[in-house]
């Protein structure tokens, strides 16, 4: 049975030590009650590390930074005010799991989120898997915040009590995820692309206004399914409306599955309890072995820029590292190889100023995030690249017709230097 203190007796220096690394959930599962008085008494523990994922608080703002490293596999949310004092763990997202639970990124501490017991007696995560069990299983301390404003959701398996060390009790809001504000372009966007997912898709998506766009598009849609890294509460009224049912979601048949929750009150009431959606760890929903068994997986992510040739940038800018790996390359590549599948990337065609065309000649960066032959659809408020089939110089051209026509003239300069 794990040790029942109040946050009154925490004393973060009897259980991190110097050289430590600690981790916590990402995104609205974030302990915000642990990660506060962390970073309070911070000063008191000596040099240790933080690994944070998808960040949506502040906590972070008023970290000694000099005392503390703070390690991610990307630059999202508000982890961004950072800059380069963020140290960024490269790779897909599929691999976390692993090299925390053998040790070769090794976590010592784990400050966990759980709510109250459920009807079955057991403690669940709340907004998010992903990563957090293989951290649990392979780390020396687990503190866990047991938050009666978590909602109690459906895990791939029940948690192991047994994990937990040290439990606190609390009543406090959680961490709220952004909205998404969608404009005309994101509508543009997202009304190209309305014909092409078809009914049955299996679906993958990413956090932002262009995502929430394409999802609201697909009312009209049927037997549609999610299969996702992420949820947010774009997905609510799709499956209250009879969008959504998952009757094509080859591995969890009549079940959402992702790893990792987003979103407010709406979501948090949808969750709980809530049978028909699950959590699962990131080895299940980003792995390959899992990935390669769904059929119709359609997958929407975004970009700061693509090339020419059909390659990715969705991590640096300006010499900025402002994104991440993330599990872009595990989706893009199985929805690019497997039947019925589809890897889509959709953007604007320009920076948000439209200073800048985001349909580029050459890459800003050495960094390919996505290599050219996993991009199926390149999608802008111009219209649709459909990459398919094509050489590299229909490709051009056709990469060319989507960007924004002010800067057309340019990148047929680069075109006619360049066609292979």
């Amino acid at each position: 049975m794990p040790t029942a203190i109040t946050l009154d007796n925490l004393n973060f220096a009897d259980y991190v030590k110097p050289g430590d690394t600690v981790t916590w959930g990402q995104g609205c599962a974030e302990p915000l009650m642990l990660t506060e008085a962390l970073v309070k008494q911070s000063s008191t523990i000596g040099h240790f590390s933080i690994f944070v994922g998808l960040s949506f608080s502040d906590t972070l703002n008023s970290l000694p930074l000099d005392d503390v490293n703070v390690i991610s596999y990307g630059a999202m949310g508000t982890n961004t005010k950072l800059g380069s004092k963020l140290q960024i763990l490269p790779g897909n997202y599929s691999s976390i799991p692993r090299i925390i639970a053998d040790r070769t990124f090794p976590i010592d501490v784990v400050l966990v989120q759980v709510s109250p017991r459920g009807p079955d007696g057991r403690y669940s995560l709340g907004f998010a898997n992903d990563y957090l069990i293989p951290a649990m299983q392979s780390a020396r301390l687990v503190i866990a915040e047991v938050n009666e404003q978590v909602p109690c959701t459906t895990l791939a398996e029940p948690l192991d009590e047994s994990l937990l060390d040290v439990v606190i009790p609390c009543s406090s809001a959680t961490v709220q995820g952004p909205g998404s504000e969608i404009g005309k372009t994101e509508r543009q966007i997202a009304n190209h692309l309305q014909d092409i997912i078809q009914d049955g898709a299996v679906i993958q998506y990413g956090i932002g206004s262009v995502p929430s766009a394409i999802l609201s598009s697909l009312s009209q849609h049927r037997r549609m399914g999610i299969y996702s890294g992420m949820l947010t509460e774009d997905l609510i009224p799709l499956i209250e409306s009879g969008a959504i049912t998952n009757e094509t979601n080859t591995i969890r048949p009549g079940i959402t599955v992702g790893a990792l929750a987003i979103g407010g009150g709406d979501m948090r009431h949808f969750l709980h309890l809530n049978k028909e959606i699950e959590l699962h760890p990131a080895a299940t929903t980003h792995g390959a072995k899992y990935l390669a068994q769904q059929d119709r997986l359609v997958a929407i992510n975004s970009a700061i820029e693509v090339d020419l040739y059909g390659q990715v940038n969705a991590e640096v800018i300006k010499k900025r590292y402002i994104g991440a790996v993330g599990g872009q390359v595990d989706f893009m590549h199985a929805a690019s190889t497997q039947q019925d599948g589809l890897s889509i990337i959709a953007m604007p065609s320009t920076s948000r100023d439209g200073s800048r065309s985001r349909i580029v000649a050459t890459l800003s960066t050495s960094l390919v995030t996505t290599g050219k032959s996993d991009v199926d659809i390149v999608a802008t408020e111009m219209g649709i690249a459909d990459l398919r089939g094509k050489t590299i110089t229909q490709r051009m051209q056709a990469l060319r017709k989507v960007a924004a026509p002010q800067f057309r003239d340019e990148l047929d300069k680069t075109m006619h230097r360049t066609m292979l």
